[in-house]
């Protein structure tokens, strides 16, 4: 089964052939996310594998396990590393109806061991650049599985004997459905079918992650209506990404997960009209009428399915205390859920959320595609007052050096909000 790896991989080739950042999320062989980042040198450019035993390099391995592929598998369940000898012979390439392209391999496998194997999967990892993860390495390489194939019929291969496995990687449309509704990916899916799965999970008919494959870093392109935000500035009608940022409730507002936006909105905002930060958040210019005008301009198929809620934020003008800012349609993301640290904010304010664990690149936000960034991004607001001053809000700066601030209230930067589904 071709899994999550291979549809991202694959999206990010057809979404620019010569892309230098990408958007999309992998998961390595160690089962760490990483986003696609760097030019690709390997697949699909190229179609040669080679055949390995260890289960952390790129290649062709085989493994005995024998628990059905998913979509979100990251390995084989146990790969064979000792006791036979593999190659991969000349591949071949084609085209079978209905319009199915294929690669075939055969991997010819030497028993070198005093025991029988029995083999039961056979998957392909590609070594790829990946953003670097927070604890991760700095080296961008990584290796994560494209394909994962339980056997039909296991095969047995006894001590000095060998075996050959046509093994092929096989693209064709495949539909799935439950509960009468058709199971697509977050990404790729129609408006009308993501819509249809939001709804049967919030009734209890499928799950998201589990039946849908979804799961936090996937990204979908959405139109943005033109609005007009806080003193009369003008926002034009643009195309934005909206990432999974995570999944489950809330602040008790019976959401099945939360999105943000990948990018930037295209034009600068103040906080406030005036620079104070005094009332907090929820007096603010961007609470009571940019955000709102934002939220009616999204499309219609995710309006409709917004949560409203509330945020936790500090109370402004110097104060320590925490106050509840109710019915947000959208919202501005906190210090500590974008970061994991108080460094200018107030103590309370939430906590960090998974998608921004993933690497630093996901703060470094542009006005287009963006997650990757090599030079600045841009200033961003966060909707935490400063303790330390009555005067300025949170934001990330766009050089992410340092990353997280804070600025006066009543100037300009730009929006990176989040919603709740």
């Amino acid at each position: 089964m071709l899994t999550k790896n291979y549809e991202n991989i694959l999206a990010s080739v057809l979404e620019s052939s010569t892309m230098t950042y990408g958007h999309l999320p992998v998961i390595a062989v160690n089962g760490c996310v990483r986003f696609l980042c760097g030019n690709f040198t390997d697949f699909p450019y190229t179609r040669a594998a080679a055949a390995t035993t260890n289960a952390a390099a790129a290649g062709i391995s085989i493994g005995t396990g024998g628990t059905p592929a998913t979509v979100n598998d990251f390995n084989l369940e146990s790969t064979i590393s000792s006791g036979v000898s593999l190659s991969v012979s000349t591949t071949e390439a084609g085209c079978e109806p209905p319009g199915a392209p294929f690669l075939a391999y055969s991997v010819t496998i030497t028993n070198t061991g005093s025991e029988a194997i029995t083999i039961r999967e056979i998957g392909y990892k590609q070594n790829i650049k990946g953003a670097p993860y927070p604890g991760g390495t700095t080296n961008n390489s990584t290796v994560c599985l494209l394909d994962r194939t339980v056997l039909d019929t296991p095969v047995t291969i006894q001590p000095g004997d060998a075996g050959v496995i046509r093994y092929t990687l096989k693209v064709a449309p495949v539909a799935r459905s439950k509960a009468g509704v058709n199971l697509v990916s977050f990404t790729w899916g129609s408006d009308a079918d993501v819509a249809a799965m939001i709804d049967a999970a919030r009734n209890g008919d499928i799950d998201l992650q589990a039946d849908g494959g979804w799961r936090v870093g996937d990204v979908r392109t959405i139109h943005l209506d033109a609005f007009t935000g806080g003193n009369n500035v003008s926002h034009a009608a643009q195309d934005l990404e909206i990432v999974i940022s995570e999944f489950g409730d809330y602040n008790s507002c019976g959401s099945l997960f939360q999105f943000d936006f990948a990018e930037c909105v295209t034009g600068e905002q103040r906080m406030a009209a005036t620079a104070t930060n005094t009332g907090g958040y929820g007096v603010t210019e961007m609470y009571t009428t940019t955000l709102p005008a934002m939220a009616e301009a999204l499309p219609s198929w995710l309006k409709t399915r917004l949560r409203t809620f509330s945020v936790l934020t500090g109370e402004g003008d110097q104060s320590t205390e925490i106050e509840a800012v109710q019915n947000n349609k959208l919202a501005l993301r906190s210090e500590v859920e974008v970061f994991g640290v108080n460094a200018h904010s107030v103590p309370g304010e939430g906590s960090w959320i998974t998608f921004y664990r993933f690497s630093e690149d996901v703060r470094k936000k542009g006005t287009e595609r963006s997650i990757g960034l090599s030079s600045s991004g841009k200033n961003w607001w966060l909707r935490g007052p400063d303790p330390a001053s009555g005067v300025k809000f949170c934001n990330v700066g766009g050089t992410l050096s340092p990353p997280n601030t804070s600025t006066i209230a009543n100037a300009l930067m730009f929006l990176a909000p989040f919603g709740c589904v």
